[in-house]
């Protein structure tokens, strides 16, 4: 190996994010399928080449992750996905970036995670060992009856629990995530989104008991992943890009260490970009990549709306560093204080961020109402960007049911008219 440092690669600020956009797959659309076996295998590889997709229950218009798949993708048939994940098992369900569907080969490199989670929630007082009897006959009745939800245990007796009570005073509800996050359990299935879990040990045979990866090879694994998925990092964005609440499964030191080591063995490219104070780190893969965006060529053409929750955006401080985007998620904020809406979507339009939307989708009327399409201050209202988000706005409604689609106003207000004048014609 050689003793001397990789000569760091030196990027603009729109270098960097092309990258970032391309390595996430949001560059361009692939071609369109019609086979089912094939949808579902182009489904799981960009799954797994994300790393994960996160869950979240909150359905304005579609699930998160549905929303996330057809960012990259364009329509699909959701049902699809779910039989990716049941009866297919290719996929399953653990805290990678807050709960995630994950690629069921990278189930081993949370047993740390599980083993650590036992060792911070098991302690003497905890919960756990107050209920120790009801997690014994959760998991007794799993093993005896096969797979149940909580909905197959019987609420306890007297008054109901508070609407906003996280498990919804059933013991048996909590015993479950509990079972699930300590490793005992997974998700075999979500019917009408409600887990059912099942022993790990049947759903996952060939890949429980044994010894888990050592702590380097889950390192490699996490940083290595999630290197690929960006494109481009700094330790900070790396390290939080799997991760449970705020706990990363790399912490920010180790993920430098480790970005610097594979960056020895030709792994990762060191880069400066203008603008970062942090150092950098390039997927090698993209160095091809690189060359032709600097010569004019396979710069991203795609327009496409995103979820809160995509990948692309999840680190908030990553996407105001990289795209001058500041975003924040509305729903949970009082409706007087929204400023852009309760659930927007951010518009990505060749490479960039120029605006977010704030849908709902009335799949009786079939009709999806824009509330509000707001543009950044620095981005102009034209034909091309007015012809551009109206060709998302009619393939998203196309995946989510299709129908009539109305932009009520915007900022700035003659956009809605544009948007409103490109939508009446065919």
């Amino acid at each position: 190996m050689s003793s001397l440092s990789p000569v760091a690669e030196r990027l603009s600020l729109d270098e960097a994010r092309m990258l970032a956009v391309i390595a996430q797959r949001l560059d361009r659309r692939p071609a369109a399928i019609r086979s089912p076996v094939r949808v579902k295998q182009r489904l799981l590889e960009t799954v797994r080449h994300l790393g994960c997709v996160q869950i979240d229950t909150i359905s304005v218009i579609s699930r998160s992750h549905e929303t996330v798949l057809w960012s990259r993708l364009g329509a699909f048939d959701p049902a699809l996905f779910d039989e990716i994940y049941y009866p297919d098992g290719a996929l399953f369900e653990y805290w990678a970036h807050a709960a995630a569907f994950v690629p069921i080969e990278a189930l081993p490199f949370y047993f740390r995670a599980m083993a650590a989670y036992r060792a911070r929630y098991e302690a003497p007082g905890s919960w756990a060992e107050r209920e120790a009897a009801t997690l014994n006959l959760v998991l007794a009745a799993i093993r005896e009856r096969g797979p149940l939800a909580s909905r197959h245990f019987e609420r306890p007796a007297g008054p109901r629990a508070d609407p906003w009570t996280w498990w919804g005073g059933k013991p048996e509800r909590q015993a479950l995530d509990h079972l699930w996050s300590r490793g005992d359990l997974m998700v075999q299935r979500r019917q009408g989104f409600q887990r059912t879990y099942d022993l790990a040990e049947r759903i996952a045979p060939d890949r429980i008991g044994g010894e888990p990866p050592s702590e380097a090879a889950a390192q490699r694994h996490f940083v290595a992943t999630a290197l690929s998925a960006m494109g481009i990092g700094t330790p900070a964005w790396v390290a939080d890009y799997f991760r449970t609440g705020w706990v990363r499964h790399v912490d920010s030191r180790s993920t430098g260490a480790e970005l610097a080591l594979m960056a020895s063995e030709g792994l990762a490219v060191p880069a400066e970009v203008e603008g970062l104070s942090e150092p950098a780190w390039i997927d090698p893969a993209l160095l091809p990549t690189l060359t032709g965006l600097r010569s004019g060529r396979g710069r991203p053409t795609l327009t496409t709306l995103l979820s809160p929750f995509d990948n692309l955006i999840w680190y908030r401080p990553r996407t105001a560093a990289l795209f001058g985007f500041e975003y924040r998620i509305e729903c949970y904020t009082p409706e007087a204080k929204r400023i852009y809406g309760y659930y927007t979507l951010p518009i990505l339009h060749r490479g960039r961020l120029v605006g977010r939307v704030d849908p709902s989708y009335d799949r009786r009327l079939r009709r999806l109402t824009i509330k509000a399409a707001h543009l950044e201050p620095r981005v102009r209202a034209t034909d091309p960007l007015a012809a551009a988000v109206v060709g998302a706005l009619r393939d998203l409604s196309g995946f989510l049911g299709g129908g009539e689609i109305v932009v009520q106003r915007s900022n700035p207000e003659p956009f809605a008219t544009m948007l409103n004048d490109r939508l009446a014609t065919a």
